[in-house]
């Protein structure tokens, strides 16, 4: 199988609400959206999962496109390949830009699956079914719109919420959440904000339980991370921490965490995410599938991933109204439950791109070819 062409478009889409994390706000989500087409007409889609901004790792949407550009569409467009997974041998000698080539080979998983007539769930290894989702609370002006937002997002079927908290923004609203909502399980996302010296402050979170924490120091903070997970009986979980499978031995090797939010994007795509998840398996962590507000494309192809076996908890899969004004597929992510998503059972991803959609929100297009 050979891949002729690749199409790339940035699509800015207004969201229904301004969303805040540690480093800014949002109101509009511009995206990257690639295709990869065939000579004999089969195509796939795939999704930058990077951000406009260089804060939650280096990579953005526009070094995306520029390392596609300069660097991996020449490989990808002349790789001959009889299965998605030899796309990461194409792309070897080029280092780091996991982002950027985890958007071309969603895509080519995609082709694949669509290729032959399969859902994308069922090429990985995946099997139909409904998958818990968790809801996503930023940070808001107050801890009472906070309790708002989460109280309706429990109140939809979301068993567990995932707090955006930062320094300043932590202790106060963790008491006030568990004192309303008792039994839900929170995720406290600090996207590494604390630094060790906040290690007395982060251990007291234990009380607050069921909770999870979610990245209280940076990336490369492993021996902090490992002192904090030793004096918690919640689990520590790793996002930016976990780029590649080195990056997972030395957790396993250090008790630094007992959970792990998998984001498809960040280690590099769909092959690197399945080896991870057996890994982690392998050792007894618990994964789940996070996600930066991706669109219909994006979202769709988290859904397939979270359908393997050791996807133990609630992933970042929300319904699409909970956030885009507008879809770019025909098919919305809707809940089937509460809070339960499920793939959709067509070829891929199982949906299409919508063409008026696109056409509305695209606002730069690109075609490579051979």
């Amino acid at each position: 199988m050979k891949v002729d062409r690749i199409i790339l478009r940035f699509v800015r889409v207004p969201l229904r609400f301004t969303f805040q994390n540690r480093w800014q706000k949002i109101r509009e989500w511009t995206k990257l959206i690639a295709e990869v087409q065939t000579v004999d007409g089969a195509y796939g889609y795939g999704e930058s999962t990077s951000m406009e901004t260089p804060y939650y790792c280096s990579e953005t949407i526009e070094t995306n496109h520029w390392a596609i550009r300069k660097w991996l569409s020449e490989p990808l467009l002349n790789c001959e390949f009889e299965h998605p997974r030899e796309i990461d041998e194409a792309f070897s000698l080029i280092s780091g830009h996991h982002e950027s080539k985890a958007t071309l080979e969603c895509a080519v998983w995609d082709l694949y699956a669509r290729a032959h007539s399969i859902p994308l769930y069922e090429l990985i290894g995946g099997e139909r079914r409904p998958v818990k989702s968790g809801a996503t609370c930023g940070v808001k002006k107050d801890i009472e719109a906070a309790l708002k937002a989460i109280g309706d997002a429990v109140n939809a079927g979301y068993e567990r919420i995932k707090l955006k908290i930062k320094p300043g923004w932590d202790r106060e609203l963790l008491a006030e959440v568990r004192k309303t909502f008792p039994k839900v399980i929170i995720l406290a996302d600090a996207n590494g904000g604390y630094t060790e010296k906040d290690m007395e402050k982060l251990a007291t979170f234990d009380k607050f339980e069921p909770i999870i924490i979610e990245q209280p120091f940076p990336s490369g903070a492993w021996l902090p991370l490992a002192k904090l997970q030793a004096r918690l009986s919640a689990p520590v979980c790793l996002d930016e921490s976990i780029t590649d499978m080195d990056d997972v031995e030395l957790m396993l090797q250090l008790k630094a965490a007992r959970m792990v939010n998998l984001k498809v994007g960040r280690v590099g795509g769909i092959a690197n995410s399945i080896r991870i998840h057996d890994r982690c398996k392998e050792a007894g962590i618990p994964i789940f599938i996070g996600s930066k507000i991706e669109s219909g494309v994006g979202r769709w192809m988290n859904i397939a991933v979270c359908t393997l076996p050791n996807v133990l908890y609630p992933s970042d899969i929300g319904a699409s109204e909970r956030y885009f004004v507008e879809q770019i597929v025909r098919d919305p992510i809707t809940l089937v439950g509460p809070g339960l998503v499920q793939p959709l059972p067509g070829p891929g991803i199982g949906t299409e791109l919508d063409p008026a959609v696109m056409l509305k929100y695209t606002i730069q297009t690109e075609v490579i070819s051979r």
